[in-house]
């Protein structure tokens, strides 16, 4: 099991309508996110933080303005990495201990080759933008006819028109050469090179309404993908098409998660969650001690699957998701990623930083 750290959408909803101005910038003037490094900050670890993940023993977290926080004592102190943007990140993944992405707001991906402590932009909204509508000119110009490459170079002239503003939420890597990011308005783009050049592979989803994906899921070679208004989709293989699984929920997900069988557990809006034993052809509700939309989720080494809440709560089930406890922790801030830390510990991010915690 692999999982791609992803991030809640009902926190980032404010985000998406926020103009991409800098923080602290003089008055009169403005300046692009893209183009202005992360300042550094004694008060990062408190920051609104999103995603958290793993990159071999070093934990590494990502959040508003730019800010990239890395731990080598399982979360007892923090370093600052250098980031050449400002925009608000939302995940991050690192197939090598070494080699590691992280995307966000503005179209942003991010690489770093030495564990997250620098990184360098490899590609914005406006390339992302750019070279998807000049990828499906040329497609559209050998292929004539074909409605869809129509299509896509219509949704891309707008996305052109309206600039770096489809975040991207899923950042997942096969290795450190092949891998994805998607995002916002089915916003998928790929690369063979470690990121030195990237294509769109929109062609092969079933999602020409364009809904957000929000997460993905990879459970031996076959991927899942899920987001807005109950959006699923299931993949055998990297290049095969993408396949549309049979609606049974309108609301949206936000985290999707394996039991170490290979069972499904997906979770979003208002607490619903749901399980799937035959590789998402059927699904059967999932009773958590919630209401609140769960925004995050891992799986420990022990087996347990652990859940996080926009309400700051702490799910935890021992049966590979068929139940769940509710850990006492006192009050918390809105939480949206989670990682194992030490043996018995998990490391949560969210409104109001980073925290270590015992499970019970």
């Amino acid at each position: 099991m692999i999982k791609a750290v992803t991030v809640a959408a009902l926190t980032l909803v404010a985000l998406l309508l926020a103009a991409p101005l800098a923080w602290g910038a003089p008055r009169g003037q403005v300046y692009d996110v893209l183009d202005l490094p992360a300042v550094e900050s004694s008060r990062a670890t408190r920051a609104h933080l999103f995603g958290i993940t793993r990159a071999g023993d070093r934990l590494v977290a990502v959040g508003q303005r730019g800010f990239i926080l890395y731990s080598d004592d399982w979360g007892e102190s923090w370093q600052q990495a250098s980031v050449p943007v400002s925009s608000t990140l939302l995940t991050a993944y690192f197939p090598t201990p070494q080699k590691g992405w992280a995307t966000g707001h503005d179209g942003v991906v991010l690489h770093s080759s030495d564990g997250g402590q620098n990184w360098i932009k490899q590609l914005d909204g406006y390339q992302a933008a750019e070279t998807s509508l000049s990828y499906y000119r040329a497609r559209l110009a050998a292929e004539p006819d074909n409605e869809t490459y129509r299509f896509l170079v219509d949704e891309m002239l707008f996305a052109v028109e309206q600039g770096a503003d489809r975040p991207f939420f899923v950042t997942w890597f096969e290795n450190d050469q092949v891998g994805w990011v998607l995002g916002a308005y089915a916003m998928i783009l790929r690369t063979e090179d470690g990121g030195l050049s990237w294509q769109p592979d929109m062609e092969n989803e079933p999602n020409f309404n364009f809904r957000h994906i929000f997460t993905m899921e990879v459970v031996q070679e076959k991927r899942y993908l899920s987001g807005e208004s109950g959006l699923i989709w299931s993949q055998d293989t990297p290049k095969a098409d993408l396949r549309a699984i049979e609606p049974f929920y309108d609301g949206s997900f936000y985290t999707m998660i394996s039991s170490r069988d290979g069972d499904l557990l997906i979770a979003g809006l208002r607490g619903n969650a749901f399980r799937s034993t035959d590789h998402g052809k059927t699904w059967s509700i999932v009773d958590l001690p919630t209401a609140a939309a769960v925004a995050g989720s891992t799986r420990l080494q022990d087996g347990r699957i652990v859940l996080v809440t926009q309400a700051g709560q702490i799910l935890v089930s021992s049966d590979g998701g068929l139940n769940f406890t509710k850990m006492a922790t006192g009050r918390l801030y809105p939480l949206s990623g989670v990682v194992e830390g030490r043996p018995g510990e998990i490391v949560v991010v969210g409104l109001g930083g980073v925290r270590v915690l015992k499970l019970d």
